[in-house]
């Protein structure tokens, strides 16, 4: 079903119709409509109108880079993110989505005594956190608001829960290419996270730091932190190329 997805459209990133699945594969519509739903779920394929026509998901070009023969986008990307954590002083993490959720890959600890808790192999819904909120900077409004349409879990009383303060911060970060969160998984965090995209521009993983709120951002110039997020997420996002 995926190659027959893939496959289909007149070029690559075209939408493909149950219908289209079905003929190719010659599955039943009903099952195809079935386990595409449930591959929309996973974000392995992305349903792009109310018509049920889909495309191949971040979530697939995930697994794919991370599968690179020349070693795993966490592998490659780790000196960039070390380096990163070093100019600013507080933690850094690659992040993945995983369905509904961010799952955390790898995460560089911040120089000094004072650490924040390593969330490596975590998963967190994703408008609770700068790296989810990231990713949702290349969704399509539909996309959005299907991701909300179960409802926001509230983790604070900072957490966005509502469909208009998630657009008003998708919007943020369609503006300013990173999310930041402060306070919204745990009132003691702050974040901040920029996409890393393939050379198709979809968004594949997340580059993210975060520290105490008490110190960061603190008094830091937060165009730079921003500019420094963006810079190492365009320099991993050229791993895939």
């Amino acid at each position: 079903m995926l190659r027959a997805l893939a496959g289909q459209g007149d070029s690559v990133g075209d939408s493909v119709g149950v219908s289209e699945v079905a003929r190719t594969t010659g599955l039943a519509k009903s099952t195809c409509s079935r386990i595409l739903a449930s591959l929309d779920d996973l974000g392995i394929v992305e349903r792009v109108d109310e018509a049920g026509r889909y495309v191949i998901g971040s979530g697939l070009r995930a697994l794919a880079a991370s599968g690179a023969p020349v070693g795993t986008l966490r592998d490659l990307a780790e000196p960039y993110l070390r380096e990163l954590a070093g100019r600013l002083g507080e933690s850094v993490a690659l992040a993945v989505m995983d369905g509904g959720e961010g799952l955390y890959v790898t995460q560089v600890a911040a120089p000094g005594p004072v650490q924040v808790t390593d969330w490596t192999g975590q998963r967190f819904p994703l408008h609770t956190i700068a790296a989810g909120q990231a990713f949702m900077g290349s969704w399509s409004d539909e996309r959005v608001a299907g991701y909300a349409a179960d409802g926001l879990a509230e983790y604070t009383e900072h957490t966005v829960t509502t469909l208009v303060g998630l657009r008003q911060r998708v919007g943020e970060v369609r503006r300013r290419g990173v999310a930041w969160t402060i306070g919204e998984f745990s009132e003691e965090i702050s974040g901040v996270a920029a996409p890393v995209c393939d050379p198709d521009g979809e968004a594949v993983a997340s580059v993210s730091v975060y520290g105490p709120g008490w110190r960061f951002p603190g008094d830091a110039d937060t165009t730079e932190i921003e500019r420094l997020v963006g810079e190492t997420a365009e320099r991993v996002g050229g791993l895939l190329a």
